[in-house]
């Protein structure tokens, strides 16, 4: 029979109650210190008179494996208290830590040394209490007393390490797409590329949960380029909501000058989640609108040139084209015979004649060599077999049109799933211009579409000089009479190009002295079935050479504004990579210490090695 009383535990209890007291109530000061230090001699003497029970045992009896049992369990508490002061103030303003760093180092250690302390207490005393409680010690008690005092003790760590990281990090763990606006490389481009100031005024009430969400993409702007963000409450700001017709809050405002662009979102998560998605795409469209000057591309019309709409034929419009030129801040207007045959407005610096169907007057023409003379821009977008009178001005721009339509019986879309087929033509080999730069970069995942395009050549001997923008597949031949099989014999395979742009030098032209033009051997490589958005800051191979082409044609100086679409254009990222270690730390690491730890008593049961430990019992 072993007579033993609780010193240890009493001890250790005792202390830590008073280092609590101390530091949570009494506070710094004279009282605080006093128990303080006199806690911290107690949880001292607690270890001290452990050990020294563990060293007055003898090997191999069951005494000393619940000593040593002990002992490990008030050691790992005793490392907890010995932590926690790096949580103190003092501490951590002589790291030097920025106020991220400070916050992080606090929570770290927080977390740390409650944990170990709760642990190693729960463990030591539960198991401790028990060898105590009776005169003759028995192993099995002691035993499985330890175990369920370690299980609850983890398993309440567990609870806290949540509680208090959900509390610290202050971070919404939402799965879905919604969860955090990001802004693209596009529109971080695009705002590196201001040339003047841009004043973004967000109208939320403080502690928002819409606001929180599209905080790291006002971030991200405001750190690419000129851009001032300011968060108001439309409540307590009426003059400067007055000012700008903030009627509510849930709306961002892009102002320059004086000029605005409004994007609507809503203060309420749930409705504004739509709205989330579509931020970067609206972002894009209004600095677009507010930071380029507003321009005008001017269109033929009268020659049965392909609209913004359907026509009767059922020939797909243009839509999504017009769509991506207003993005640029980019109004269209019609060009009929009467005024084509007048020289130009002095605003035109682009005019294009999309697909027309019948021929152009003379005076048409000259007037559009005149146009050119004076170094303007021309995007002409041609339909195989079909004279409009243009030729003799596209040989002036060193390019000329062949006869019959680009054909490919392996690289095209599946559409009826017969010959004709092969006239949706697909290719992804890009010329080096300035108009398909970003193409190239991206053609070994992206593919662009003509439909039914004539082939196009340079020619050579003049003062104009041709670039090719888009060459055909390997195995492409220009189809001759309308079956779509190939005869090698009669249909020529020497196609040089699908799209060109040529530069011819005028003098006292000014703005770089030259006149521009693109021309594509297929209207509907531009209808809405090829041009569309995938995406904020993405969108289709065919949308992308649309935008390019009158970035260059227009002369513009700005970044591109838009990418292909691809891996590396997101558009709203999860917060997982922010809390993704928190999240598996506390939900899957400490549940997986209970577990193994479980594993690790039963284990050693079933190995007889407390048996061997106590060697002939009690």
């Amino acid at each position: 029979m072993i007579e033993r009383r609780p010193v240890t535990p009493v001890l250790w209890l005792v202390g830590s109650a008073l280092i609590l007291v101390g530091e949570r109530y009494a506070g710094p000061g004279f009282v605080g210190g006093v128990l303080n230090g006199v806690g911290m001699a107690l949880a001292i003497a607690a270890v001290a008179y452990c050990l020294v029970e563990f060293l007055a045992t003898s090997v191999g009896t069951a005494v000393r494996a619940a000593a040593k049992t002990a002992l490990f369990f008030y050691g790992l508490a005793a490392v907890g208290l010995l932590l926690y002061p790096l949580t103190f103030n003092g501490v951590v303003d002589r790291l030097g830590l920025n106020e991220d760093g400070a916050e992080a180092w606090r929570a770290v250690w927080t977390v740390a040394w409650m944990l170990a302390w709760w642990v190693g207490t729960a463990a030591a005393v539960g198991g401790d209490w028990t060898r105590y409680r009776s005169g003759d010690l028995e192993p099995r008690r002691v035993r499985a007393a330890t175990a369920a005092a370690l299980s609850l003790a983890l398993a309440v760590g567990w609870v806290f390490a949540v509680n208090y990281t959900v509390g610290e990090r202050d971070r919404l763990w939402e799965w879905s797409a919604q969860s955090r606006a990001r802004a693209s490389d596009a529109t971080l481009e695009l705002v590196g590329s201001l040339r003047a100031p841009v004043e973004v005024v967000a109208f939320f009430p403080p502690a928002n949960q819409v606001l929180r969400r599209i905080e790291p993409f006002l971030d991200e702007v405001a750190a690419s380029g000129p851009v001032d963000v300011t968060v108001l409450d439309q409540a307590l700001e009426p003059t400067r909501a007055a000012e700008l017709g903030a009627r509510e809050n849930g709306v961002l405002f892009l102002v320059r000058g004086g000029d605005q662009r409004r994007i609507e979102l809503d203060v309420d998560y749930g409705r504004a989640k739509r709205s989330l998605g579509s931020l970067d795409r609206e972002f894009q469209e209004a600095l677009l609108g507010i930071g380029r000057e507003r321009r005008t591309l001017y269109v033929t019309a009268g020659h049965g040139e392909r609209g913004e709409y359907a026509n009767d034929a059922g020939e797909p419009g243009l839509g999504n084209a017009y769509g991506i030129l207003r993005a640029l801040n980019v109004s269209t207007r019609n060009l009929p015979v009467a005024d084509l045959i007048q020289d130009l407005p002095p605003d035109a610096g682009v005019v294009a004649a999309l697909g027309p169907a019948r021929r152009f007057l003379p005076e048409e023409v000259d007037s559009l060599r005149r146009f050119l003379n004076r170094g303007g821009s021309v995007q002409q977008l041609h339909e195989p077999g079909v004279d409009v009178g243009l030729e003799p001005l596209l040989e002036e721009m060193a390019i000329r049109r062949l006869e019959g339509t680009v054909a490919n019986d392996r690289y095209h879309l599946r559409r009826d799933g017969g010959a004709s087929d092969r006239r949706l033509v697909l290719t992804n080999r890009f010329g080096s211009h300035a108009t398909t730069s970003d193409l190239s970069r991206a053609a070994n995942r992206i593919g662009l579409v003509l439909e039914g395009a004539a082939g196009l050549e340079g020619v050579a001997g003049g003062p104009a000089r041709s670039t090719v923008l888009l060459r055909p597949m390997t195995g492409s031949w220009l189809e001759l009479d309308g079956d779509f099989e190939r005869d090698r014999k009669a249909e020529p395979d020497a196609i040089e190009a699908l799209a060109m742009a040529s530069t011819l030098p005028v003098e006292n032209a000014g703005d770089g002295g030259e006149s521009r033009a693109v021309v594509i051997g297929d209207v509907d490589a531009l209808n809405d079935d090829y041009v569309y958005v995938t995406g904020p800051g993405a969108m289709s191979a065919n949308a992308k050479l649309l935008l390019d082409a009158y970035v260059w044609l227009a002369r513009e100086d700005e970044a591109a504004v838009a990418s292909v679409p691809g891996e590396d254009d997101p558009v709203l990222q999860r917060t997982r990579g922010e809390s993704i270690r928190w999240f598996l730390g506390t939900v899957f690491g400490v549940p997986a210490l209970v577990l193994a730890t479980g594993l690790g008593f039963v284990r050693r049961r079933r190995s007889g090695g407390w048996r061997r430990a106590v060697g002939e019992g009690s």
